[in-house]
């Protein structure tokens, strides 16, 4: 393994902690064992249209930059460090299918743990890893020098053994915490 990859590995298991933590159940429903009940939306851009027309009847923006751009930014960063750290994510089609990955999982986990799991937030999650791509792809055209030298067997592995540890800490600390 060499210093970029695990350097890569790092910044990517520090920011997947972080995305545990927005999107999982909080720590007080969790203690307090107050889940929500589970409820899947599975028709597209219902919750992103209803969540324009409530801002604008309600003259106020914060559900809409909460909503559909918090949920593109959260995934920018997938989509950035990804091609920055391994040559193999340097195609569109791998870094945004990993975005989609792992917001499905997200969707998955929050469906079980009791949550809202809607296919809008997938949509926009897999957008935002397709923006964080695209800003790689600047960046690395832009500064030659950061580029990914070369390209192991298995690089698709790192990252995907990121978000594993992530979801496996979770379960420990949620299990842990329900003192189950």
């Amino acid at each position: 393994m060499k210093k970029r990859d695990v350097c890569g590995m790092l910044v990517l298991l520090v920011y997947l902690l972080g995305v545990g933590l927005v999107t999982g159940p909080s720590l007080y429903q969790l203690i307090v064992g107050r889940l929500p009940e589970p409820k899947l939306e599975l028709i597209p851009f219902v919750d992103i249209f209803k969540v324009i027309t409530d801002s604008i009847a309600n003259h106020h923006g914060a559900g809409i930059t909460l909503n559909i751009f918090g949920n593109i930014l959260l995934f920018v960063p997938l989509g950035l460090f990804l091609p920055l750290f391994w040559r193999y994510f340097g195609r569109a089609k791998c870094a945004i299918l990993f975005g989609f990955g792992v917001s499905l999982s997200i969707e998955l986990i929050q469906l079980i743990a009791g949550g809202v799991t809607s296919v809008d937030d997938l949509i926009l999650n897999t957008a935002g890893a397709a923006v964080g791509f695209a800003l790689a792809k600047l960046l690395l055209r832009a500064c030659t020098r950061l580029a990914p030298k070369r390209q192991g067997r298995a690089q698709w592995a790192y990252p995907l053994a990121c978000w594993v540890a992530v979801i496996a800490l979770a379960t420990v600390s949620d299990v842990m915490t329900l003192g189950l």
